[in-house]
């Protein structure tokens, strides 16, 4: 998927073009206070008005999508202290595949709750370690075991294709 071991502005230009049909376009809110303050024109991403509540469902979803099917014949896992794990969650709620998604004993009641009611019937939640990490090396071991697909919250391909932003006319996007 990638060039020379780098993204490119295609893999996400591509991504944009599925999400598109499956996340709301969110607009970009000009922030009075962080402009005054930086001496410059501030915009934010309202990206909390995803169904999830965050941008991390792009990344779930198009990971998902682009994996190859067979994969998913023992259903889905990830690992999240929740952003990516509600994404997963919805997602697989809407593709109709089983999930078990890993999570810190440490999560906040309120994000476990959002991926059980985002998940419905399609998510089993497990509460284990303290801390993001435990809980992934859980999750590891799990989908090992159980011969699944892992959906990684940010370092794999299609998760971070999926979690950026495509180009408009143009104009190229880039890093700072």
């Amino acid at each position: 998927m990638t060039t020379e071991g780098k993204l490119t502005a295609e893999e996400i230009d591509e991504a944009h073009r599925v999400l598109s049909k499956v996340v709301t376009h969110t607009p970009l809110a000009y922030d009075d206070y962080l402009s005054k303050k930086y001496r410059a024109n501030v915009y934010l991403k309202r990206e909390d008005m995803q169904r999830v509540r965050s941008f991390k469902i792009r990344g779930a979803y198009y990971n998902i999508i682009k994996a190859e099917k067979e994969k998913f014949n023992n259903g889905v896992v990830a690992a999240s202290a929740g952003n990516h794990a509600q994404g997963v969650a919805d997602t697989c709620h809407n593709l109709k595949l089983q999930a078990t998604i890993f999570m810190p004993v440490t999560t906040p009641n309120q994000k476990v709750e959002a991926v059980k009611r985002f998940g419905s019937q399609y998510v089993t939640v497990i509460l284990v370690g303290d801390t993001f990490d435990e809980a992934q090396s859980a999750a590891f071991e799990y989908t090992e075991k159980h011969n699944m697909f892992f959906v990684a919250p940010f370092d794999d391909w299609r998760t971070m294709a999926g979690q950026g932003k495509a180009r408009q006319g143009k104009a190229r996007w880039r890093l700072r």
